[in-house]
C-alpha cells in the first residue's frame, strides 16, 4: 500500500512540475527597460494563453520604475513625500505605499495575444500612534503579450481626492 501511495505521489508531482504554467515560470526572460516608464521581455512560448504574464517581471518592472528618478511612478512618490513634508506631518514607515495590483482590463485574442491592465491605489501614511492614511492616486499599467513579446508600460496616473480632513 505504501508503494502505491509513493508512486501516485511521484506521478502527481511529475505532472505538476511539467505543466505548461510551471515550466514557463521557471524560464523567465530578462526584462529590458526601454524608457523610464516602459519595458519588454521576449518569451519562448509564442502561444502561452496568458502564461507569459508572470508576476516576477511585473514586480521587477515596478521596482525598476521606482528606482529611476525620471519615471512617472518615482516622481509621484517624491511629490507625495514632499507634500507630507510641507504639511508638517511625519511619514509613517516609507510614507508612500502602493497597494495591491488588481487586473482592471483583460482581452485575449487567440492563444498568443493578451492585452491587460493592472491598477493600484497609491496612499500616503503619516502620523505616529494616530495613523492617517489617504488614497492619493490610482496608477494603471499595461501588461501585454503579443506572440511572446511582453510589453509593460504606465498607462495612467490619476489623482484621487476622496476627503480633505485636516
Amino acid at each position: 500500500m505504501r508503494f502505491g501511495f509513493f508512486t501516485l505521489t511521484l506521478c502527481v508531482l511529475a505532472l505538476a512540475t511539467t505543466s505548461g504554467h510551471a515550466a514557463q515560470s521557471a524560464n523567465i526572460p530578462a526584462l529590458v527597460m526601454t524608457s523610464p516608464n516602459s519595458a519588454f521581455a521576449n518569451y519562448e512560448d509564442k502561444c502561452s494563453n496568458g502564461g507569459n504574464l508572470d508576476n516576477v517581471n511585473r514586480e521587477k518592472f515596478l521596482k525598476l520604475m521606482l528606482a529611476d528618478k525620471k519615471s512617472k511612478l518615482s516622481q509621484l512618490k517624491v511629490a507625495l513625500l514632499n507634500e507630507i513634508k510641507q504639511s508638517g506631518d511625519e511619514p509613517r514607515g516609507e510614507g508612500v505605499r502602493i497597494g495591491e495590483w488588481n487586473q482592471t482590463f483583460h482581452d485575449r485574442s487567440g492563444c498568443g495575444t493578451n492585452t491587460n491592465s493592472y491598477s493600484a491605489f497609491v496612499v500616503t501614511v503619516t502620523g505616529g500612534n494616530a495613523n492617517h492614511t489617504v488614497v492619493k492616486s490610482l496608477v494603471t499599467i499595461d501588461d501585454d503579450d503579443n506572440a511572446g513579446k511582453r510589453t509593460l508600460k504606465i498607462r495612467d496616473i490619476r489623482p484621487i481626492k476622496l476627503r480633505n480632513d485636516n
